[in-house]
């Protein structure tokens, strides 16, 4: 439901801040950009995949609806605060941006950064289009963009009973993140089972070698950590 009221109240508030119908823009003497995404489908930055960072540089793809220019030219984009649920300590944001000479498409960036607070709840970052001296804004509902930031950790949709069974044994979030750590990889494909059986290893190996040196990893319940999967 609050995923409901949240794309509502963006779709509300980009089509009373645009002056663009909802139809095809035509060309003309105006050039436009908007966000190839539409407001729909929110954007996902974890760093999940990245444990030793604490800062990810972001791109949100935008579009032009006109013709290239011949020289770089400046767009504006802007923070919704009365959608936006972090606070500037997670984010970074350049108001004036560029759309770079002979291009059609080109990113918008944006710097995401790691908190405490976001590995037990994520928060949201919702950015609007607005016109600038070189660029009106396109359709609405591409003119703005919904950011997800968090450092959460829960059980993927792959690591599925089989895997359990027969590879990666019983699931914990250290595991998990662990298995991040030692093999770059936060999804894996479970039908592909030569790949899931050399990233299981690598974390098997990665567990034997802590051990024989000492430094035995261990659950947050005291049991020794391992996996399912024995070579044949």
């Amino acid at each position: 439901m609050r995923k409901i009221y949240l794309l509502i109240s963006v779709v509300l508030l980009v089509m009373a801040s645009s002056c663009v119908e909802d139809k095809i823009l035509t060309y003309d003497d105006a050039n436009y950009v908007q966000f190839t995404k539409n407001i729909k489908d929110s954007t996902i930055c974890s760093f999940l995949a990245f444990p030793d960072l604490t800062e990810l540089r972001v791109p949100l793809s935008l579009e032009l609806i006109g013709f290239p220019g011949q020289a770089d030219r400046k767009y504006r984009v802007e923070v919704v605060d009365s959608l936006t649920t972090s606070t500037a300590a997670n984010f970074q944001v350049e108001s004036e941006q560029t759309f770079r000479a002979g291009l059609v498409v080109d990113s918008c960036w944006i710097t995401v950064k790691k908190t405490p607070g976001i590995s037990t709840k994520p928060v949201r970052l919702v950015l609007r289009l607005v016109e600038s001296g070189d660029f009106k804004v396109g359709q609405s509902e591409y003119s703005a963009a919904i950011v997800n930031i968090s450092d959460l950790v829960s059980k993927p949709q792959w690591w599925n009973s089989n895997v359990t069974r027969y590879f990666l044994g019983d699931y914990s979030d250290k595991k998990y993140r662990l298995f991040i750590a030692v093999t770059g990889k936060t999804e894996i494909d479970v039908a592909n089972e030569e790949e899931l059986r050399y990233y299981t290893l690598l974390l098997k190996y990665h567990l034997l070698a802590e051990k024989e040196a000492g430094r035995t990893v261990y659950e947050d319940d005291g049991k020794e950590m391992t996996v399912a999967y024995l070579p044949g």
